[in-house]
């Protein structure tokens, strides 16, 4: 029996095919799909399906109000404004921020590049959209009314299509019921593209096999590392060989740009002794701020939610005659309570709030009505709220007024000091008028540090002040981000030069004495393996010269055994070598000499759900791959005009 469709009133368009419209749609599906049997473009369209499920429904993209610029034109039809890109931002943030547990602001969306995404996916709907009207495919409105049905979204605790539901999620989504069927109508014209092309998507036996006997193979090898600290017999440098690696490495011992400079840095905290506040001015802020030193009441819910009254009533009366909560939900639903966890009351449906937030701790409520039916809510414990006295915060609320006001003032003596510059002052005799501090820096680097390398204390900010200021007069009075302002007169610039060789003796000593010790180690390993070519006990050898020989575990190619000194690096060459054959690589402390030892061949008849989830992600791989080809080539066909600039105005100035 098929289900009577929901009542849209004067919403409904009337929509069908005729006969014609059928057939032209049939022939054209048809001619896709022999035009599509490669098993790559069947790849695609699979991972579009899903990629197409995943986009939600958040954009208005066949609504009738539209700006003059729009963010995307495509086609002939589509346009995505201004209005759709900051709904489905508000509720991108929304979810991303209930999920995080911190209020995520635009710009942080956009930082992480969420906002270019939502226009991204856009895009590639009006492309798949365009298509279809190319194609000319359509949707009866009636086909999309059946997917509202059947989401379970919109389906009360008897798996019917509930009204209310619907349209409370339209008024979170600030959509209308036309404008959400013509949504859903979009989803399915692109996914009759999609499916018509997609047909069975699976990798190619062959290719999987042999990615799998690729990838699975194992190794094993033995190994004897040569430290270049137990090579005692580099010698000593002298004084040429020690001139040609200072004017060879010259880079090395360059020493950095450093400037001398005049700092002048004030913070609220240099005014709060000047600041005063009396109790008065305390006990009133607290008034004010009371909300910020309380914590509110949590409670710890459960509920269930049912559409007929008798059942809630069931429920409750069950309750009172002794029974759990639990117990009584299953016998009056066959079904088991949601757990809610520890909510605050802003937490709950405002329908609900107030009559959960008046039960005692394990009370039972009456039937709740909301949107989405009954609610029969148990709370099971509740953790009182509190607040803090005006004595426990008494000094935060002190300190707090005061650098507010030493803020202030450090605003007033910020006005003078612009005054007096610019009326000819000095900033020295400026810093002296007004009492305060000047740093006179005599060299610093932009790391902060002085000639000798030591940090001079200086915050980065300031340092980064002094290395964009012009040398000569003092610069602009600039705040920080610490709160503070500084004003920078670079006095003199040391510009970057190679450090003489007198200075960086010992440096440059040993720099020499450590590249000639990993050139005779590196010497050492050759003579080793020349020396197993032709007695080849790894073993033995290594025992000779006191060094210490490891056995790895079998290691695949792209990982190798760190444990054991297979690093991989070490790992692919002795992938490229035949068993018992040698290889040298590097490693931390040294050279490595290894052996290998031993091929573990995959065996993928004995793996068949590893060959089988392997084949998965060869086949999402090429998809991927091949997906943003497709998209490159309708956007070649259809005209595509897109303004970022509008979004990213709304992501910097989101109120206007």
């Amino acid at each position: 029996m098929m289900r009577a469709a929901p009542k849209w009133g004067h919403h409904q368009v009337r929509m069908s095919f005729s006969g014609t419209e059928t057939g032209q749609s049939g022939s054209m599906l048809s001619s896709i799909r022999k035009h599509s049997r490669s098993w790559v473009v069947k790849a695609l369209f699979a991972l579009l399906i899903a990629a197409f499920a995943g986009w939600g429904i958040g954009a208005d993209m066949f609504s009738g109000a539209r700006t003059a610029q729009p963010i995307l034109k495509i086609g002939k039809n589509f346009e995505y404004t201004a209005v759709d890109f900051d709904r489905e931002l508000k509720l991108s943030l929304q979810r991303l921020s209930q999920i995080q547990g911190v209020q995520v602001t635009p710009e942080m969306f956009a930082a992480f590049g969420g906002a270019q995404r939502l226009v991204d996916q856009a895009e590639s709907k009006g492309l798949l959209q365009a298509y279809g009207e190319e194609l000319g495919i359509d949707v009866p409105q009636q086909a999309a009314i059946q997917v509202i049905e059947a989401d379970p979204d919109f389906a009360n605790q008897t798996g019917q299509f509930d009204r209310q539901r619907f349209e409370y999620v339209l008024r979170q989504l600030g959509q209308s019921e036309a404008q959400y069927v013509e949504t859903i109508r979009g989803q399915l014209r692109a996914n009759q593209i999609l499916v018509a092309l997609m047909g069975g998507v699976q990798a190619p036996e062959p290719l999987v096999r042999a990615v799998y006997l690729y990838t699975q193979e194992q190794r094993s090898a033995e190994l004897v590392v040569i430290p270049t600290a137990s090579i005692t017999d580099a010698g000593t440098p002298e004084d040429a060989a020690l001139k040609k690696w200072h004017e060879e490495h010259a880079e090395n011992y360059k020493a950095p740009e450093y400037r001398a400079a005049q700092l002048l840095q004030m913070t609220p905290y240099d005014f709060v002794q000047d600041v005063s506040v009396s109790d008065e001015e305390i006990r009133q802020d607290y008034d004010a701020r009371q909300a910020e030193f309380s914590t509110p009441e949590i409670r710890d819910v459960e509920q269930v939610v049912v559409q007929d009254q008798a059942v809630a009533d069931a429920i409750l009366a069950a309750t009172k005659g002794g029974k759990l909560f639990a117990e009584a939900v299953k016998e009056a639903t066959g079904g088991d309570p949601v757990a809610l966890g520890q909510v605050t009351k802003e937490k709950l449906p405002a329908d609900i709030a107030d009559q959960v937030f008046a039960l005692p701790a394990d009370g039972v409520s009456g039937a709740l009505k909301s949107p989405f039916g009954l609610h029969v809510v148990h709370v099971q414990s509740v953790i009182p709220g509190s607040t803090r006295t005006l004595d426990e915060v008494k000094g935060e609320i002190r300190n707090s007024l005061a650098l507010g006001r030493a803020a202030d003032a450090m605003e007033s003596v910020r006005e003078q000091l612009q005054d007096e510059l610019a009326g000819g002052a000095s900033l020295e005799d400026a810093a002296t008028k007004l009492q305060l501090r000047l740093q006179k820096l005599d060299a610093i680097d932009a790391t902060g540090k002085d000639l000798t390398g030591n940090d001079l204390g200086i915050a980065a900010a300031a340092v980064t002040l002094i290395f964009s200021s012009e040398p000569g007069e003092p610069g602009d009075i600039t705040g920080l981000n610490d709160g503070s302002y500084a004003i920078a007169q670079v006095t003199s610039v040391t510009p970057p030069a190679v450090k003489p060789l007198d200075q960086v003796r010992d440096q440059v000593a040993q720099d020499w004495l450590a590249a000639r010790q990993t050139e005779l180690a590196e010497a050492k390993a050759k003579a080793m393996v020349e020396k197993m070519k032709t007695a080849g006990d790894l073993a033995a050898e290594a025992a000779a010269q006191g060094l210490t020989l490891a056995v790895s575990k079998p290691f695949f190619r792209s990982e190798g055994d760190a444990e054991n000194g297979v690093n991989p690096g070490l790992a692919q060459a002795l992938f490229k070598v035949k068993v018992g054959k040698f290889t040298i690589g590097d490693g931390p402390e040294g050279p490595i000499v290894a052996r290998l030892t031993g091929i573990t061949p995959a065996a993928p008849e004995t793996h068949a759900d590893d060959v089988k989830q392997l084949s998965e992600r060869v086949a999402q791989s090429l998809a991927g791959d091949v997906q943003q080809q497709f998209f490159d080539a309708l956007k070649a066909e259809i005209p595509v005009e897109r303004d970022d600039e509008q979004w990213r105005k709304l992501i910097e100035q989101p109120d206007q």
